[in-house]
């Protein structure tokens, strides 16, 4: 895998890896962006390997941006065809994760924020398997019409965002927490007052409470 793998891995110090958790990360970014977030969790989470990877296709305006997916047209059909190009990036990054460390889905955390998270919630749950859970910041469920009929596997989601996000509204988070919610998922959420398209300190013990019961540390 690390031949093949374009981004950051954090591993623990001494100990086996029991777990891991996949940061996906947002429009125009890279794998460095989020992997900070393990820095600071790994103290708790000392069995832990924190893997952030650069998403699969490159930006055109930034030398190390990346994108899931184009983002010039919000059209729900770009976006859709979009979430379906970079499918088989994340399929095939999950598998590697597992061989290399011996892992099975339910070891598998996720974290995505903003594009990344709407990965993570429209792919996760198309898997066979279930993953440990998902942390949603700032991003959106993406239905398409066989989206309801193709979830075949169910796990814990948190989801988190800013009330005075600027590029995806806060609303898009209540849709995701209610459909969810309506399907059958162990979900709750979070909207932080004046926050914008981000992540503040209270998100972030936010995500590290849920992430410390999904794996049980």
């Amino acid at each position: 895998m690390k031949e093949n793998f374009n981004g950051q891995i954090l591993l623990p110090e001494e100990n086996k890896v029991k777990n891991a958790i996949v940061f996906l990360h947002g429009y125009g970014a890279n794998g460095e962006d989020l992997i900070n977030i393990g820095q600071e969790w790994k103290q708790e989470l000392t069995s832990t390997a924190f893997i952030s990877p650069n998403a699969p296709f490159k930006c055109e305006w930034g030398v190390n941006a990346y994108q899931w997916f184009d983002l010039t047209s919000i059209a729900p059909e770009k976006i859709g065809e979009g979430l379906k190009k970079a499918g088989p990036y994340l399929t095939n990054l999950i598998e590697d994760i597992k061989r290399e460390y011996s892992l099975v889905d339910s070891q598998i955390a996720f974290f995505g924020f903003s594009q990344g998270a709407m990965m993570g919630l429209y792919h996760l749950c198309k898997r066979k398997k279930s993953c440990a859970g998902l942390l949603a910041y700032s991003g959106l469920l993406f239905e398409d019409k066989e989206f309801e009929n193709q979830v075949s596997s169910k796990f814990p989601v948190r989801i988190f965002h800013g009330k005075d996000d600027e590029v995806i509204h806060y609303e898009n988070s209540l849709n995701s927490y209610n459909k969810l919610k309506k399907m059958g998922f162990s979900v709750d959420h979070h909207i932080q007052e004046n926050l914008g398209h981000g992540i503040d300190r209270f998100g972030l013990e936010f995500g590290n409470d849920f992430l410390k019961k999904i794996l049980k540390v």
